[in-house]
């Protein structure tokens, strides 16, 4: 079955270690891919406003799917979306800031104009988000916000992360914690992942999930590997999505994804 949609994770994926990529080498692989009717998705937890900002130069020839798959976009019109409901997400912080957990007070929410977080913390967490966020605004309360919002984040130390992520989808129903690898977890509505996001987009496109092929390296991978066709993980993957990977290839800091992502466009029909 030819390949008709690329989609990739960012972050220890299509990215290098200092978080960028070759720019005129993706530019070639984009014109190649448009050539040959290939469809080019970049597959991520930042914010779809992160990711254009990202791939400025290449906005109407990427398809964002960003949020975790709580969102897509493709030139600038939205394609599917799933918000979270205001009860919901302040029932999560409440329930989170009655914990026992460190740091319990380190939450962001993310909404579709801006990341919102406490006033109150320090700079150090505005640093971190600014790495993800384009728009960041402080607030007294998290109940004042009028924005739509996807998602949740929140930081704990690192050796509670894995601990808080279990409690959190035991603690509260209808959602899901998941972790990209760092001390961030995200907590979204649990029908929500990249999985669903790129399934809703292929209906949109007329695709088959055999004429996917996708890239990712860590746990909020798993469900967008799970419905590609072909399922590719760089060497740094965690043990859990490289034993589902149909192919493994090198560590991603060596340009492996984009070598990979054309030699399958240069043997498309």
């Amino acid at each position: 079955m030819a390949i008709k949609l690329i989609a990739t994770d960012m972050d220890g994926t299509f990215l290098d270690k200092n978080s960028q990529f070759d720019a005129e080498r993706l530019k070639n692989l984009l014109e190649m891919a448009a050539e040959k009717g290939i469809y080019f998705v970049v597959a991520s937890g930042r914010a779809v406003q992160s990711l254009k900002s990202l791939f400025a130069e290449f906005k109407d020839q990427v398809i964002f799917l960003g949020e975790n798959g709580s969102e897509v976009e493709y030139r600038g019109k939205t394609l599917y979306e799933e918000l979270m409901p205001k009860e919901l997400y302040l029932e999560i912080l409440e329930k989170i800031k009655k914990s026992h957990f460190k740091n319990a007070d380190t939450v962001h929410l993310s909404g579709k104009n801006a990341a919102y977080m406490l006033s109150s913390i320090d700079d150090e967490y505005r640093a971190f988000l600014e790495h993800y966020y384009p728009t960041i605004v402080e607030v007294e309360n998290f109940e004042s916000i009028e924005d739509e919002i996807f998602k949740l984040g929140a930081n704990f130390a690192a050796d509670q992360v894995f601990e808080a992520s279990q409690w959190l989808t035991q603690e509260i129903e209808d959602v899901v914690s998941m972790t990209s690898g760092y001390e961030c977890l995200d907590v979204m509505l649990d029908h929500v992942n990249k999985g669903t996001g790129l399934s809703h987009l292929c209906e949109v496109l007329g695709i088959s999930a055999s004429e996917v092929i996708a890239f990712g390296d860590n746990y909020n991978d798993e469900h967008m590997l799970h419905f590609a066709g072909t399922a590719v993980a760089p060497e740094n993957a965690v043990p859990e999505i490289k034993e589902l990977a149909n192919l493994i290839i090198a560590d991603h800091d060596t340009g492996s994804v984009m070598a990979y992502m054309e030699e399958i466009v240069c043997q498309s029909n």
